[in-house]
């Protein structure tokens, strides 16, 4: 009976507890970032300036009021982010959650400089911090758009998912370019010459290939003697001679 009465009161307190919290005004916004491993590309206050610019008076309203599905959105609105939540504390304060994402390549695409991450998502380039990641470009044949990406760009986003998650490749590669037709171009970290990809498919063989190559012909070779590396023909390397 005690444990019971015991239970209750406990129960009561909370309910009244959340009906008090529930008519008190919001207390401010606390926002938490996890960044992982990779460079703070945006703060927390940035956040916040972003959920107050679509919520101005957010810390005015009532902690019942708060509708933390809008909160959410609001904080979407900075492209850093994913897996975004909202709550409100004990003591009143609306909470929200959220990671950077990763950027694993730098895209300039008609005049702008942008990152994107293993989704194909697009963000600016950061003044708060600096990724040292691929470098893509192109010859586009279609205007960039924020909202999704043409075959083009899924291209470079395959290729340097696939470079991102193979780091034995990783380190050859410190550019890529795609033509209009899709034909992928790469520039080596070693080596003066081009290395010509073809399309982004088939890429564990072409880079199997390449490694091969580089570890038992260019050193034979030399690395200065071609200009060249093709990976497009399927089981070939074949390379172009320097010309001078």
């Amino acid at each position: 009976m005690l444990i019971l009465l015991g239970a209750v009161a406990l129960a009561t307190l909370v309910i009244v507890a959340n009906v008090n919290r529930s008519h008190s005004q919001v207390g401010g916004i606390e926002v938490s970032i996890r960044y992982g491993h990779t460079p703070v590309l945006v703060n927390e206050q940035t956040v916040v300036d972003s959920i107050l610019a679509a919520i101005p008076n957010l810390t005015a309203q009532l902690v019942g009021n708060v509708d933390r599905e809008a909160v959410a959105e609001a904080a979407a609105h900075v492209p850093y982010l994913r897996d975004i939540s909202t709550s409100v504390s004990v003591s009143g304060k609306v909470v929200v959650r959220a990671v950077q994402r990763r950027p694993i390549a730098r895209l300039f695409y008609g005049g702008r400089e942008l990152y994107f991450d293993n989704e194909g998502c697009l963000m600016p380039t950061s003044r708060t911090g600096e990724c040292n990641v691929l470098v893509t470009g192109g010859n586009f044949v279609e205007p960039l758009r924020i909202d999704s990406i043409n075959s083009q760009t899924e291209a470079l986003v395959k290729l340097a998912n696939f470079l991102d998650s193979e780091k034995k490749y990783h380190s050859l590669i410190d550019q890529a370019y795609i033509e209009r037709d899709g034909n992928i171009m790469m520039v080596p970290k070693l080596g003066d010459h081009i290395i010509e990809l073809g399309t982004a498919d088939e890429l564990d063989e072409k880079f199997s290939n390449l490694l091969t190559f580089y570890r038992r012909g260019m050193p034979r070779a030399g690395w200065n003697t071609y200009s060249k590396v093709s990976l497009k023909y399927r089981g070939q390397v074949v390379c172009t001679k320097e010309t001078r």
